[in-house]
């Protein structure tokens, strides 16, 4: 959030959805995003080579093929897509020298013309089982570059899928246009168009660097990376890289936490990085939290040995029962946000085996202490450390950012 704006307590963006223009916009965003169709399955491969495998997504467009999207998968496993209509086909590969990039000589599994998937508005087709022979071999003529693929105008995303627009290590820094609060703000009541206009993502604030250790930092509801600027400014950037993933903050957070999941392992496939931290504020800490658990169990490359929660709802906000019983509709967090909910039961149904510092705030003025000290979050937290301030404030306080340096300094140094 800007400067002006950050004092603005969580609650008061959660009850203005409630207003008649605001909830009918939500609908009319949520509409769209319904209207595309979810496309998955399993995909494992004849040779037992420890490599990527890279499921591609293809339009058919007259007599011809498009790709629209891709997934990657560090093991054989789960996949899927959210499409827009049309005729589709899939296509597989294995990507033995993890370049993210399909090879002549590397196996591969083509589209089956006699298994065409017609993909209506709101259909799911999530059953399909994908085996990537090892003397399968592609037509294409030169090396196809699946990181490369990257649709950018809004003409152009309407015919591909929505993930297309995913930022995958792309360098900026905190005074892009694209992170600016109104911008930030489309992600809540108006993620459709967020999408196209934040593209969102995981960017870097420089050229990777193989000798420094990622720190990924994730903003909360309403937010954006700008919310981190001063934490980044005192990073030791000596020895560590500041990451940041922007994400619509009023969609559901277990597909943002997925989204997230897919994002870093196809970071860590193209770099190669052994470990990363997490530091997020607010509600990104339970995004973050379900990012680890998707990361873990999915047989993430890379170790965490570090995850920072400062002033995280971790037992939910009970404004976001409102939103989520309007009658008009709502955005899709306040479902996840409600106390109870489905999703932050989830949480601490499984340990994502990461040393978590939980950061809470004592005069924060948006979310209360008691769900910040959620009972489940203090079990499992290494330790639970309180600062005298506000929601907003916490972020900019200078104990605050000598805490985070003193916890980063005490990992192991050495070649990421």
């Amino acid at each position: 959030m800007s400067r002006v704006t950050s004092r603005i307590a969580l609650c008061t963006a959660l009850v203005a959805a409630l207003t008649a223009c605001g909830m009918l916009a939500v609908k009319g965003q949520q509409a769209k995003l319904d209207a595309n169709c979810r496309i998955g399955g399993q995909v494992d491969a004849e040779r037992r080579d420890a490599a990527p495998l890279t499921v591609v997504l293809a339009r058919q467009s007259g007599d011809s093929w498009q790709v629209a999207d891709h997934f990657v998968l560090e093991r054989p496993g789960l996949w899927g897509f959210a499409a827009s209509p049309g005729t589709y086909g899939v296509v597989a590969f294995q990507d033995l020298n993890r370049d993210l990039k399909l090879q002549r000589d590397e196996p591969y599994l083509g589209v089956d013309n006699n298994r065409l998937i017609t993909c209506e508005p709101g259909g799911r087709r999530t059953d399909l089982a994908l085996h990537i022979p090892a003397d399968g071999r592609s037509r294409f003529g030169d090396t196809l570059d699946i990181s490369a693929l990257q649709v950018r105008t809004f003409d152009e995303q309407m015919d591909v899928s929505l993930t297309q627009v995913t930022a995958v290590g792309e360098i900026s820094n905190l005074s892009d246009p694209r992170f600016d609060q109104a911008i930030a703000e489309d992600g809540l009541w108006r993620p459709f168009d967020f999408l196209f206009k934040g593209h969102p993502g995981v960017y870097f604030l420089g050229a990777y660097d193989s000798t420094k250790i990622p720190v990924l930092f994730v903003h909360g509801i309403n937010g954006s990376p700008q919310n981190f600027k001063t934490l980044i400014e005192r990073l030791d950037q000596r020895r560590f890289q500041p990451w940041v993933y922007y994400y619509p903050s009023g969609a559901s957070l277990p597909n943002v936490a997925s989204h997230l999941t897919q994002t870093m392992r196809q970071l860590q496939v193209q770099y190669g990085f052994k470990s990363f931290a997490v530091v997020a504020h607010s509600m990104g800490g339970l995004v973050s939290r379900g990012f680890l658990q998707r990361y873990r169990e999915g047989g993430g490359g890379a170790a965490t040995p570090l995850f920072v929660s400062i002033a995280t709802p971790w037992d939910g906000h009970k404004a976001a029962e409102w939103g989520a019983k309007a009658p008009i509709g709502s955005a899709r967090v306040f479902t996840d946000m409600a106390p109870n909910s489905e999703y932050l039961k989830s949480l601490y149904g499984r340990d994502p085996g990461v040393p978590h510092y939980l950061l809470f705030t004592s005069n924060d003025g948006t979310v209360t202490k008691e769900s910040q000290l959620r009972d489940a979050a203090q079990k499992g937290a290494v330790s639970v450390e309180g600062f005298n301030e506000t929601h907003m404030g916490v972020l900019e306080a200078a104990a605050v950012s000598a805490r985070l340096n003193e916890l980063l300094a005490a990992l192991s140094p050495g070649r990421n």
